[in-house]
């Protein structure tokens, strides 16, 4: 890491190492994070503090704030550390809280406006300061085309080469037929006959719902693991949602997000049975897709790309600006759009031992993905897709956060 804090900071940075500190700056979180548009929910204080109840431990937190002379809060780093151990190595990490279980995107530091690279310098100049502390720094999802990217790699940052995140998404026009008019007719087509012939064969029983009731949440969660699961374990494959805790965690903040009205949780049915549950959410003028799944037995009706039509009809009913696709490439996502959003994490070694593992990470994984290539000849369609970034395996119709987690 170069030195960042040649000149005296003109913010107070704390840290903070406890759930009642974090507690505390419930309000003052939010109204920082009215002051950032783009912010997504994974930085909401409901979300950072759920997901530490439930997969805190064995962490340590490390939240950073930076305050002004007036004492107004302009900056948070929402950190956490971890200890990670490769072969006789052992690191002490520090990453943004949320990194892994849970699969968020779009992390950053929060900041003002006026204040943001003055915070990013206040932070990694204190950070330079904990000798002993740290070992390496992980800033996740660092958009390319952000403002902070290329300041982060002038001061040393390093890119990690397995860790970009493509994110496709969907700048949402004001009405359904502008929609329509853009999308690629085909597929359009396609739909319409397939959604057609789904209420010819079950006349007055096909159902597309909102949950908006708290009584009915419980059962449309527990829903959408079990079609999740039944979906992966058909395949043999496991998932996510086979861990408790992050069953949990997820009933937890789909419960929060349905009281602060962020909740975007759709089912199809057909009578008494659903058949396809789409798990989203609304922040700001964004909706952020996160899961879904479909009850194979009627895969021959398409019901989760279904059910995404209605919600891309309903957010631009309610003037949302940008459907958010989570996380992987998939053949759905490229049938509605082209616009992708790359992400990379940006890595500062604090020391010899964090440099050499960033250095040995980085050329680790180079070795095994040229060795990958040469062993597997790719086929036409994979042959299409850019070389640093394979097609994601994912679920029809499912975000990529549906596919099997992948494990270092």
């Amino acid at each position: 890491m170069r030195d960042v804090a040649k000149t005296r900071s003109p913010y107070q940075i704390d840290h903070l190492s406890t759930l009642e500190q974090l507690d505390a700056l419930e309000t003052e979180w939010s109204e920082l994070l009215d002051e950032n548009p783009d912010a997504p929910i994974f930085l909401t204080w409901e979300w950072i503090r759920t997901w530490w109840l439930h997969f805190g431990q064995g962490h340590q937190l490390w939240l950073l704030t930076a305050r002004d002379k007036q004492g107004r809060l302009v900056g948070i780093a929402p950190l956490m550390r971890e200890g990670y151990r490769k072969g006789l190595m052992r690191l002490d990490t520090l990453a943004f809280i949320g990194t892994g279980p849970a699969c968020p995107t779009h992390l950053k530091v929060l900041a003002c406006a006026p204040d943001k690279e003055g915070v990013y310098r206040a932070f990694l100049g204190f950070l330079q300061a904990q000798r002993g502390q740290w070992d390496v720094l992980r800033i996740a999802s660092v958009a390319m085309d952000s403002a902070e990217y290329p300041w982060l790699t002038a001061a040393g940052g390093r890119v990690r080469t397995a860790g970009q995140t493509i994110c496709s998404y969907i700048p949402l026009p004001a009405d359904w037929e502008t929609f329509l008019n853009t999308a690629d007719p085909h597929a359009r087509s396609k739909l319409r006959s397939i959604r057609a012939r789904l209420e010819r064969n079950h006349p007055g029983m096909v159902q597309f719902s909102c949950i908006t009731d708290p009584r009915d949440l419980d059962g449309a969660m527990a829903k959408l693991e079990e079609l999740i699961r039944n979906r992966c374990h058909a395949k043999a494959l496991a998932t996510d949602w086979d861990d408790p805790t992050f069953a949990t965690f997820h009933r937890a903040i789909a419960s929060l997000a349905l009281d602060r009205g962020w909740l975007r949780l759709y089912t199809l049915a057909v009578g008494d049975h659903v058949v396809a549950v789409v798990y989203n959410f609304r922040f700001k003028d964004w909706i952020y897709g996160y899961n879904a799944g479909f009850d194979p037995n009627w895969k021959q009706y398409s019901p989760s790309r279904l059910l995404l039509e209605h919600l891309i009809k309903s957010s631009i009913e309610e003037a949302v600006s940008v459907l958010d696709m989570g996380p992987g490439r998939s053949e759905y996502k490229s049938a509605l759009t082209d616009r992708e959003r790359v992400e990379n994490e940006i890595l500062f070694g604090h020391n010899w031992k964090g440099n050499l593992w960033i250095t040995f990470g980085n050329l680790e994984r180079a070795i095994r993905t040229k060795v990958k290539r040469l062993l597997v000849r790719p086929d036409k369609k994979q042959m299409n897709q850019p070389r640093s970034m394979p097609p994601a395996k994912t679920e029809e119709g499912s975000p990529a956060r549906c596919a099997v987690a992948a494990k270092e």
